[in-house]
């Protein structure tokens, strides 16, 4: 219900804490006197109510109204907030074990026991009859209560895995598109290089002659059979060159 008092005219901020300084029980000169000394309370009094200021009597109105919906809103919000506390409180003590199970199995051993006690009470075969018949009708729809739940468990898993392959399927694509930018990449850099790698260049680069196109032989097979990313070329050892030895000097009278 919308409101149109001057306590209701108010901002919501304002309208808040006023509602929790009457839940806490503050008196109502106080809180009166705290709401007409402030300047936007001022300021929509004097727009809208011909500057008359908030009495007792609009704040009476208030408790009776707008103060009652919010204690209401505050009970739902704590009734829900403590609903929550106790489901987590729940799930805790069932260590991860499905509740709804656990009941169903103890109201079937409850249904049991309380056909093998009526069955107990009487001799007639016709009252035991009735019995059964009534046992059998709860039994078949806990029975069709179970076979629902375990319905569902099956789409559960199945969903489960069928959310797996999928992501494991991105994951393959997604892994296959950054290898093949990767290739793409390394083909756009090296194409500069591999145009400059023609036989004749090569030759020329190692000298010429028959050493010459040997070594430029050597490279373009190298080129060819270890072509990135397929077949990355193996790693070449790096053997430095061992370091000459200090020539031996020899003092006058040796050399002589």
């Amino acid at each position: 219900m919308t409101r149109n008092g001057k306590i209701a005219r108010l901002p919501r901020r304002l309208r808040d804490e006023l509602n929790t300084r009457l839940d806490d029980g503050e008196q109502a000169k106080d809180l009166i006197q705290w709401l007409n000394q402030l300047d936007e309370v001022q300021k929509i009094l004097s727009g809208d109510f011909a500057g008359r200021p908030i009495n007792e009597q609009n704040l009476s109105e208030w408790k009776q109204g707008g103060f009652l919906d919010w204690q209401r809103r505050q009970e739902a919000r704590d009734g829900v907030r403590r609903l929550i506390e106790h489901s987590d409180d729940i799930e805790d003590a069932a260590e991860d074990e499905n509740i709804s199970d656990r009941l169903a199995s103890i109201l079937a051993a409850e249904l049991a026991e309380r056909a093998r006690m009526l069955l107990q009470e009487t001799t007639d075969p016709k009252q035991q009859w009735q019995y059964l018949r009534q046992a059998l009708r709860q039994l078949h729809l806990l029975r069709k209560a179970d076979q629902r739940a375990e319905r569902a468990r099956m789409d559960a898993a199945r969903w489960e895995h069928e959310m797996a392959r999928w992501q494991l399927d991105r994951e393959q694509r997604e892994e296959e598109k950054k290898k093949q930018e990767m290739s793409d990449a390394f083909d756009e850099v090296m194409a500069p290089l591999r145009a400059a790698l023609k036989r004749p260049a090569l030759v020329l680069g190692y000298g010429g002659g028959e050493a010459g196109e040997k070594a430029a032989d050597f490279v373009l097979e190298m080129e060819r059979l270890y072509r990135w990313p397929k077949f990355p070329p193996p790693e070449i050892p790096h053997h430095p060159q061992p370091a000459q030895p200090p020539p031996i000097k020899l003092n006058q009278t040796e050399s002589r």
